[in-house]
């Protein structure tokens, strides 16, 4: 094999990461946390139920899920630049229908337009383009996922800023489409694609195949096409790793506060704690992704599920402060870790090769965890009580977690003398 030289500088490779992670900071910072601020003010101007309101979330969190597909097609067929124009485009409509919302269907059809967009320019065309430029790809991977998520910190304070200064919500939606049309465009202008893109990834792949001769860390040797991955049970382990982290975050987000106020503590106490998570969450990211460079992800994955058992456990029995800090240390560090660990692992045992399409079949599966704050909701109509919902929704990460444990890299039925060694 013919070595490949390095196309891009790393002057490049950080501005791409840069660029990628400022979008994914805006994104998030602008949908599923600051939604939830904005809604009392629209509810109240425009006389909206809470349960409408709430459906228009629900529509975000399908929408997105749903549509997770599409962006992998567009990339394939139009390429990376392409990609992110069109879904420029649908997220200036959606925050344009958002900021004119008068009618509550045109409400949701604003959140729908907002989840579809999400897919087109966050996490699939963000680690598929990061995934072909980094070699460390755990080290990029951890940085993107981290500013990613303190736009989740930052995005209610949007919010505020809109209402201090133009006295308006709508003003949150008008900030948030003028701050991601032009980081869109930035991107577009400033991202390089073509022969020069095949070859340095090429370069990424080549370099790769020479460390995992004396890496511990598991690589497939094998080619693999999204097809052939999506036979293997182990991808649907990676799956509903995936789903139970973002299964048990949406539930506690939705109802944590709640639960924490119902067993005597005060709202202060409870927005506190969930604020900290948050912070935990953003930056057990880049932690992890550090570590991953050098630990197996497998072993990361299955200390993460630990971590979010033992904080959604510490949560459902919390009587003390000393639980309360538990529980937010174990879902904030457990919730960063699952979400780097799995996309890390996907790629190690399937090969950068299919991981965009198994990357967005991941998240199409992943949808399945819009479903939990409804089903809490009524367990706790049922029951007076969360304590019932979160130990539910704690056997989900459980049963992934015995999968993980006796899982083992896949290999190809049809190719077993081209097989990678398998590192324990």
């Amino acid at each position: 094999m013919t070595t490949q030289a390095q196309v891009f500088s790393r002057n490049y490779q950080w501005l791409v990461l840069a660029l990628f992670s400022v979008l994914y900071f805006l994104i998030t910072a602008a949908t599923f946390t600051s939604l939830g601020v904005v809604l009392p003010s629209m509810i109240q101007e425009l006389g909206w139920s809470w349960s409408s309101a709430g459906f228009g979330f629900t529509l975000l969190g399908l929408a997105c899920g749903l549509s997770s597909y599409l962006p992998a097609i567009f990339i394939r067929k139009i390429g990376v630049r392409a990609t992110l124009f069109v879904g420029a485009l649908i997220l200036s409509a959606s925050f344009l229908t958002l900021y004119n919302t008068h009618a509550v269907m045109t409400y949701f059809i604003g959140t729908t337009l907002l989840g579809i967009g999400f897919s087109f320019v966050a996490t699939v065309p963000g680690t598929y383009v990061l995934g072909r430029l980094f070699q460390k790809q755990s080290t990029a991977f951890g940085v993107y996922f981290t500013v990613g998520g303190l736009g989740g910190v930052v995005g209610p304070w949007v919010y505020f800023l809109a209402v201090d200064f133009f006295g308006s919500w709508r003003m949150h939606w008008g900030i948030a489409g003028v701050a991601l049309a032009v980081a869109s465009v930035i991107a577009i202008i400033l991202l390089r694609e073509g022969q020069d893109e095949e070859d340095h990834a090429e370069f990424v792949t080549q370099n790769l195949q020479k460390e995992d001769n004396t890496s511990s860390i598991y690589r497939t040797a094998q080619e693999w096409t999204a097809k052939q991955a999506l036979k293997t049970w182990q991808f649907y382990v990676i799956a509903a790793a995936y789903t139970s982290f973002l299964l048990c975050g949406i539930t506690v987000n939705s109802f944590s506060v709640a639960h924490v106020t119902d067993i005597g503590f005060s709202a202060e106490v409870a927005a506190g704690l969930l604020s900290t998570q948050a912070f935990i969450n953003a930056f057990s990211r880049v932690g992890s992704g550090l570590i991953g460079e050098w630990l197996e992800p497998k072993k990361l994955l299955i200390g993460s599920l630990a971590l979010m058992i033992i904080g959604l456990l510490s949560l459902s029995f919390a009587n003390s402060w000393a639980m309360l800090v538990i529980f937010t240390i174990g879902i904030g560090v457990g919730y960063g870790m699952t979400f780097l660990a799995t996309s890390i692992l996907l790629s190690n045992y399937y090969g950068r090769g299919p991981y965009l399409e198994l990357f967005s079949v991941m998240n199409l599966i992943s949808t399945l965890a819009c479903f939990s704050p409804f089903f809490a909701g009524a367990v706790k109509d049922a029951a007076g009580s969360f304590m019932p919902a979160f130990l539910a929704i704690t056997v989900i990460p459980v049963i992934v977690l015995i999968a993980t444990l006796v899982m083992r890299p896949p290999q190809h039925t049809e190719d077993s003398n081209n097989t990678a060694q398998a590192y324990s």
